[in-house]
């Protein structure tokens, strides 16, 4: 059966490695990947990735997925932390079972989704990563990766890969 992940990245700034090191988990498990940016233009990472999205986040909250993941780095404070159409997405696919992660800075769309609160997370740790954390009632587990139900969320680029074979591991 083939498995559909949404990946969501910030139009500028992504994490690179949060990007492809995943991506390149699912392919390899044979999973189709989408991947949606705040528009239909160009994303870019930090690093100098490129990636074209397949739909805009607006356009993926009509479809379903059988996860979300929601990739790091500095352009994800601008362009996801506030993000309601991606909280709504988020909230969809928890409430329906599905795995819904997040890598570095984006465990924090996660817990302005409401989904963290009262549940042990990790994230890329920084004065306002770690604020968000305590105001949204996020327990803090000082590992790379941690697993919460069906919720799965990794502290930053070195985690990459461990993260993506978290969330395969939750589709298997």
């Amino acid at each position: 059966m083939d498995k559909k992940i949404l990946m969501v990245v910030a139009q500028h700034r992504f994490r690179d490695e949060e990007f492809e090191h995943p991506k390149t988990v699912f392919k390899q498990r044979g999973f189709s990947i989408t991947v949606a940016a705040p528009e239909m233009k160009e994303a870019t990472g930090m690093k100098g990735a490129k990636v074209m999205p397949d739909l805009s986040i607006a356009g993926a909250a009509t479809q379903q997925f059988d996860a979300v993941v929601v990739v790091g780095g500095g352009g994800a404070r601008e362009d996801l932390w506030n993000n309601r159409t991606l909280f709504n997405i988020l909230n969809a696919h928890h409430a329906a079972g599905k795995p819904v992660a997040a890598i570095c800075v984006a465990p924090v769309v996660l817990a302005r989704a409401g989904l963290l609160k009262g549940i042990s997370a990790t994230v890329y740790k920084e004065p306002e990563t770690l604020a968000e954390f305590v105001k949204h009632g996020v327990t803090l587990e000082e590992k790379d990766v941690v697993v919460s139900g069906r919720i799965v969320t990794a502290n930053g680029p070195a985690a990459a890969r461990a993260f993506g074979n978290a969330v395969a591991a939750l589709l298997a």
